[in-house]
């Protein structure tokens, strides 16, 4: 008998770029992850409207989350083994917020404080790219470059770009992945 697929990650995201980049992970990694997007990433979501998202009805309580995302593992009025991470490019906000965020000090007093990991690119995710190695100077080499898989599960790949990222200093975009990573390979044990 195979074992219940928990919901272990979720993903907020910036725009279309982040957007592609997590559907590329979740597909290579074949990982069971929810990812959150204004309009399919057609709008953004930025820095300063973080907050606004995450007191949304879905997020506002524990028990209206648990209500949408039925699938999160839970004991006892606590998530478990459960992380939120929030992809952003920092480029359009104040130094005070973009503090606030990358210290997580203006997720202080949501229920998911413990939860959510923020994940910036300073200013964006096309320069922590450019810094890391990876041409990307149109939205849409993010395709070609990280496909989405319909074959076998991809951990090599993922594991590429999250070590070309390790060394960036305007980013944490690799704690992300590796995560992922780590999910995807603790799926093939069970």
């Amino acid at each position: 008998m195979k074992k219940r697929a928990f919901l272990r990650v979720m993903v907020i995201v910036h725009g279309k770029s982040e957007l592609s980049l997590c559907k590329s992970i979740q597909s290579n990694l074949r990982l069971k992850q929810e990812i959150i997007a204004e309009k399919k990433g057609s709008n953004s979501i930025q820095v300063t409207s973080l907050m606004k998202k995450l007191n949304e009805s879905h997020f506002r309580t524990l028990r209206s989350f648990i209500r949408n995302f039925d699938d999160v593992e839970h004991q006892k009025n606590k998530l478990s083994d459960f992380k939120l991470f929030i992809i952003m490019d920092v480029d359009d906000c104040t130094s005070k917020q973009k503090e606030d965020f990358i210290s997580k000090q203006m997720f202080k007093n949501h229920w998911l404080y413990d939860h959510i990991v923020p994940i910036f690119n300073d200013p964006n995710l096309e320069a922590t790219m450019l810094q890391a190695g990876i041409a990307i100077t149109k939205k849409k080499d993010y395709m070609t470059i990280f496909p989405t898989n319909q074959g076998d599960l991809n951990i090599d790949m993922a594991k590429d770009l999250a070590e070309k990222l390790k060394s960036s200093t305007c980013s944490n975009l690799s704690s992300y992945i590796s995560y992922c990573i780590d999910i995807a390979e603790s799926n093939l044990q069970e």
